[in-house]
This record gives structure tokens, sequence and C-alpha cells, in this order.
């Protein structure tokens, strides 16, 4: 299988690539900054320079013949802090690279036209909806993450005019070694300030990093996987427990509370990352069959967090 990942420079595009090279696949990533994307493991993986805002360059002749693209294109939303401008960031670095390769798709002659197209989401377009965990079928909150993630996945759904089968995966908080948001999050209890944020309560989704691997090789190849796939552990936790689980994995004291007040002022709207809510459930991957590899999150906050003798 020939597989275009589009902004897979990061995270869990590097994760994906070396899977699909592992299992005998073709890999070709996508990148802005191609000539620094060479990393020890990536050797014999392809990494071709784009530009998300050029519909036209040379770059899309790597779609053609593809069995399947995955978009993960778009900026961080932990970059710190979040002006006007950064918030206009979030927003075009995600609709526009969405739409250049969906414009790209649709002018192809239909028989060299990727069969599936996977592309990103969150769940953040729960955020506060949690009364009940949050199914694929749930409304979208109104928030300003929320509406990006519906705005993000309908310029991926325009696909489907061309015949593709789309899937958006709804990613949680990523567990891994790696995993920058992780390691900030983790970072407080590591330096004995752990303790309850606001009132402790708000959920943290969270997903291992083989389950990302496992469930995007499920999108890619199950031909009933369209829409979205929450991309989260069957158990979500209220961060005074995620973090009291941080605690016991990196022998620190959990003790030390930090009022809502504070954490908005230091943050602004960017504390929804810290403050905000999200109780997700995995409904869909499970209908599909998917049996998670790691829905332990203390076994997997022990693999990502712990320091290697």
């Amino acid at each position: 299988m020939r597989v275009i990942i589009a902004g897979g420079s990061g995270l869990i595009g590097r994760r994906i690539a070396s899977a699909l090279q592992a299992r005998g696949d073709e890999p070709i990533v996508l990148s802005r900054h191609a000539a620094a994307q060479q990393r020890p493991g990536s050797e014999g993986i392809t990494v071709k320079g784009w530009d998300p805002r050029d519909d036209s360059g040379s770059w899309t002749e790597v779609l053609r013949a593809a069995d399947a693209v995955i978009n993960l294109a778009g900026s961080s939303v932990g970059g710190w802090p979040w002006t006007a401008g950064r918030m206009r960031d979030l927003v075009d670095s995600r609709l526009v690279a969405t739409a250049t390769l969906v414009d790209a798709l649709a002018r192809m002659p239909s028989s060299d036209r990727p069969r599936v197209f996977i592309s990103g989401s969150g769940v953040d377009i729960y955020e506060g909806k949690d009364a009940q965990p949050a199914t694929e079928e749930s409304a979208p909150a109104d928030t300003f993450l929320a509406r990006l993630c519906v705005d993000w996945e309908a310029a991926a759904m325009h696909a489907q005019d061309a015949g593709v089968r789309v899937v958006v995966t709804r990613m949680s908080l990523v567990v891994d070694r790696e995993a920058s948001a992780l390691q900030r999050f983790a970072l407080p209890v590591r330096l004995f300030a752990g303790g309850r944020l606001g009132s402790g309560k708000q959920w943290i989704s969270w997903i291992d990093s083989k389950d990302v691997i496992g469930l995007m090789l499920l999108a890619l190849g199950h031909n009933d996987a369209r829409g979205a796939i929450n991309f989260a552990s069957p158990e979500p936790r209220q961060q005074v427990d995620f973090s009291r689980s941080i605690a016991r994995v990196v022998h620190r004291p959990f003790w030390l509370p930090t009022p809502a007040t504070p954490i908005r002022i230091a943050l602004g709207k960017q504390a929804t990352l810290v403050l905000g809510s999200r109780r997700v459930a995995p409904a869909r991957a499970l209908s599909l069959g998917y049996v998670f590899e790691q829905p332990d999150l203390e076994v997997a906050l022990a693999a990502a967090l712990r320091t290697r003798s």
C-alpha cells in the first residue's frame, strides 16, 4: 500500500510512517521542511517537500496512484500564547491544507485517486459536553476549538464528492515518550508541584500511541470505517486522577492545588487546554472490532515518563 502522509513530520506522522514501513507498505511524507526531516529511524521513508497553499505544485503528482492519504497538517494548539494571529494560524493551517489536498484529489482522474482520505480532528469537538461519555453521534460543543474541529472535518468530508472514503480522527491526548503535550502536563509533577488544577473534575481523554497506530491501520484497511472515529482509550480520567497517576509513576508527591483563576489569568483563552473537560468513548472503534493494545493508563504513563536506565 502506498500511503501519503501530509504534515507527517510530527510525532504521529513519524510513528505511522515507521509502522507502515515495518509491514511492507510505502509511506511518503509531505513536509514543508523536507530537507530537515531525515531522522534516525526514518531510513527508507521518502520525504517530499510541499506547500499547503499551492495546489499546483509538483507534490500533487505524488498523490497519483497512491492508495491512501493521511492528512495531519496543522499548527500545534499547545503553542503559546493564543493571540488573535495565533488563533487565525490554528484555523488556516488546518483548513487551507485540507482544502488543498481535497481539491487536488478532485482534479485527478478517478482511476488515479486514492481510495481513502484520513484527516485529523480532535476530541475538543466535545469540550464540556460530558454528563455522559461523548460518542461520535454526540452534538458538537460551541467553543473555539470545537468550531475549529467542525470546520476541519467539513473540509475533509468534501472528498466524498470525488468518491473517496473519508475518515476523520478525533484525537485525544497522546501518551508517548515524545509527546510534547504529555510532557508539559507532567512537568509540574516532576517539579514537585503536582496537584489538582481548578476543580480537578475536568475529564481527560487519552490514547497510547500504539493504539493511535492501530486505529490508523484499521481506518486504512476497513471499508466500513467512515466518518468520525474517536481516538480515545475506553477509560478517560478526571484531571485529579490523571495527574495523581503521573505522580505515582514518577515518584513525586501530589499535594499542591492550583485554583482556576490564576490559570485563566496566566493562560487566557488557552486555559481551556488545562481546565476544559473532554469525556469521550471510543464507540465507533469498538463497533468496528478494535481491541485496544494499551487501555491501562498507568502502564502507558510508565512507558512514556519513566527515565530510561
